[in-house]
């Protein structure tokens, strides 16, 4: 198997961790909230795994392994790294940002 195409696997596996993840741990608290149960489990940490898992698996998917992400010798990012730690985090701000609004609007406190 090709290089690329264990790295478009892994795409495909990040975007469905990311799909799986925010359905169950992003998603469900907002149905319960909706239907206006007592009291909403979640972990805010959430909307950083499911932005990073998301954001990488589309980039691994789209470009394989023709751009690299990170310097293997000096274990940095490189610049796409970098840009796609920086889209991954302010993803992940809005998604957080936007759940809270929900919440808020339902009359639920967040935190």
């Amino acid at each position: 198997m090709g290089q690329d195409l264990k790295y478009r696997l892994g795409g495909v596996l990040a975007i469905a961790v990311a799909v799986g993840f925010g359905w169950f741990f992003i998603m469900k608290p907002l149905q319960a909230a909706y239907a206006h149960a007592v009291e909403v489990k979640y972990d805010v940490r959430i909307f950083v795994l499911v932005p990073m898992a998301l954001v990488f698996g589309i980039f691994f998917l789209i470009g394989g392994a023709k751009w690299p992400y990170r310097n293997a010798e000096t274990k940095s990012f490189t610049r796409a790294g970098w840009i796609l730690m920086a889209i991954a985090v302010v993803a992940g701000a809005a998604g957080f940002y936007w759940f809270d609004q929900q919440f808020t609007a339902l009359g639920y406190r967040v935190g």
